[in-house]
């Protein structure tokens, strides 16, 4: 078996039948390096590993939700919220065709890798919070998130950067409960 293979493998059972983990943990669990291959949105990305490609949710963020597009019926098209192809060009425009370092901090539900993104010695997680492209994570919309993006993003909406130049902005979290409320599938 590829060790990268045995490394997931292991880390999901880990984090499947060991003893529950904070949802924001304090310290990685692996580091991986790879190429970004392709960028879904702005918290989304497929990171090219020695040949095998992995999925990847940015720990710590929670962007704008961006357009759905129907293939083959466009007109059946989901629209997202203010500011999600901005936050996803912004994450483009940083680590698209990039090699990455990957700060593994857990597995998610999906099988995804839920990781910090380092450029070089830049936090692309962080960077993202701090140009107002993305909402710190919140556990259920509540503020137990990550107290380091929290501050972050409280530092980026004084600033009125990004998404914050808006009156209000809506949250994706309540975006996507409206939408399951009115059983509008994504």
């Amino acid at each position: 078996m590829n060790p990268f293979r045995l490394f997931i493998a292991a880390t999901f059972f880990l984090s499947t039948f060991s003893a529950p983990s904070p949802v924001f943990a304090k310290s990685p669990i692996g580091a991986i390096e790879g190429m970004v291959v392709s960028i879904s949105d702005g918290s989304h990305i497929a990171v090219n590993n020695n040949g095998t490609e992995l999925n990847v949710r940015l720990y710590g963020i929670d962007p704008p939700v961006i357009t759905k597009v129907q293939r083959g019926e466009p007109w059946l098209s989901k629209p997202g919220q203010p500011f999600a192809g901005r936050a996803f060009m912004a994450l483009s425009n940083k680590i698209l065709h990039r090699q990455v370092t990957l700060e593994i901090m857990k597995v998610d539900h999906h099988g995804r890798l839920v990781a910090v993104v380092f450029s070089g010695a830049r936090n692309i997680n962080l960077e993202m919070v701090a140009e107002g492209w993305t909402w710190a994570s919140r556990k259920n919309g509540k503020s137990s998130g990550d107290p380091e993006y929290l501050l972050v993003e409280e530092q980026a909406r004084a600033k009125r950067a990004g998404l914050w130049s808006q009156h209000d902005p809506q949250p994706p979290w309540e975006f996507r409960k409206i939408r399951k409320i009115n059983k509008e599938s994504w």
